[in-house]
């Protein structure tokens, strides 16, 4: 994992694939979805129109870059971004103003196709990264179609396919999927083989089964943990605990670090710890910040939210899509010992997913006005083991990341920790 301004490409040749319809053209004649933007989308959307206030913030997308050795053969990348894309019905989901709110279309599959566009070289690893950043907050746009990037760097020794998508259309384990299954989709192809990938699913259709949920009662075990962390905060979500000089809504620019805490050898004998402990790295992250917010002044209950997917049924697990939801945690850090930090992170995460953690959109609709926002980000911490995501086997041969824009923020949000296991010591 790293960052736009941190990521380093090796010059050469971009190619990029583009739709060679009108994009207003297939936007206007594209039916109307009945299917509203899911929570995390809608929320996407409204923290978009309150920055077109401030032109000049920058968008937020995700990519990913991987490699593939040999020489590039275009006709069969043709084919595969034109073949994923109509796997992916989100890819194909674009939102548009409709009177004071947003609606959803879906771009037909028979209306998808993707053709080689723009050609250039770059001699440096700076002009070509300045490149793609900029076509990345050109392209990545909430309210646009088709809201990604799909490209390739091609050298002597071999091609990168870099791909980049507004943040409505992926997450961190979306990228994961699509690494994988570029590069079987393209190795198929070129071989003349049957692609054979398990079915995909349709996030509309999760957006829609997420809508149609119904909020919970007062009494429900979900409603009452957010309940009390809400109270605690002062009715809004978690603030990093510790002051950073930045006042709730006015964002600034992002500083960014991208750090290895531990090599292989190391984290292999960390998660031997936290599991006879009873934990987890997860749990184990989740300890470790807690103590080291302690020894800097910041108390001794941590609050906090953590991401976790909403992949659990297996209808889902090969959705490209925005799959995420996010779960409340008080760390107890009274004692400045890790084993006891690490007890109280397991219970406490084992007793949030108990109680519903997977259903924030609804529980955080039920508390109605004891949910007041006001920051446009929130403390979390965020960890992924790419370790047990599609393809893990492949990322360290092939070079995989997953890139971040660097944007704005007015909070220690997305403090995100993840696990990477290379194939290679360190």
């Amino acid at each position: 994992m790293t960052t736009i301004e941190l990521y380093v490409p090796e010059p050469g040749t971009l190619l990029e694939w583009r739709t060679p319809q009108s994009t207003v053209a297939i936007t206007e004649k594209s039916v109307a979805s009945q299917v509203p933007p899911s929570f995390n989308q809608r929320f996407h959307l409204q923290t978009a129109a309150r920055s077109a206030e401030r032109p000049h913030r920058p968008g937020t997308w995700l990519a990913l870059a991987f490699d593939l050795p040999g020489r590039l053969d275009p006709v069969a990348l043709d084919a595969t971004f034109a073949y994923w894309v109509r796997r992916h019905d989100t890819l194909r989901s674009g939102f548009r103003r409709s009177g004071d709110d947003v609606e959803r279309f879906v771009v037909p599959t028979a209306e998808v196709t993707m053709t080689p566009g723009d050609v250039r070289h770059f001699a440096t690893t700076g002009e070509l990264r300045a490149h793609l950043r900029a076509r990345l907050d050109e392209v990545c746009a909430p309210l646009s179609w088709p809201g990604f990037l799909l490209a390739a760097i091609v050298r002597q020794t071999g091609f990168t396919v870099f791909c980049g998508f507004d943040h409505r259309n992926v997450d961190a384990y979306a990228l994961a999927i699509a690494a994988h299954e570029l590069a079987t989709i393209y190795s198929a192809i070129r071989a003349g083989e049957a692609v054979e990938l398990p079915p995909a699913g349709s996030f509309v259709d999760y957006c829609a089964l997420e809508h149609a949920r119904r909020p919970p009662g007062p009494d429900d075990p979900a409603v009452a943990r957010w309940g009390r962390l809400l109270e605690a905060c002062g009715g809004t979500t978690p603030s990093f605990p510790l002051p950073l000089g930045v006042r709730p809504g006015n964002p600034v620019p992002q500083a960014s670090d991208c750090r290895q805490l531990l090599d292989r050898s190391a984290t292999e004998g960390f998660e031997a710890l936290c599991g006879k402990l009873g934990g987890s790295v997860f749990t184990g992250v989740l300890a470790a910040t807690a103590l080291a917010l302690r020894r800097r002044g910041a108390g001794h209950d941590i609050r906090l939210v953590t991401p976790m997917h909403t992949r659990i049924d297996p209808r889902w697990q090969h959705t490209l899509g925005w799959l995420t939801t996010v779960a409340p945690l008080t760390l107890c850090a009274r004692e400045d010992r890790f084993a006891m930090a690490l007890r109280s992170a397991v219970a406490e995460f084992r007793a949030a997913r108990e109680a519903g953690a997977d259903r924030a959109p609804e529980v955080l609709t039920a508390l109605g006005d004891r949910f007041r926002p006001i920051s446009e980000d929130v403390f979390m911490v965020s960890y992924t083991d790419y370790r047990r995501l599609p393809g893990s086997e492949q990322h360290a041969p092939r070079g995989a990341q997953h890139i971040s824009n660097v944007t704005v923020a007015d909070d220690a949000g997305l403090c995100r920790e993840r696990c990477f296991w290379p194939d290679t010591p360190g």
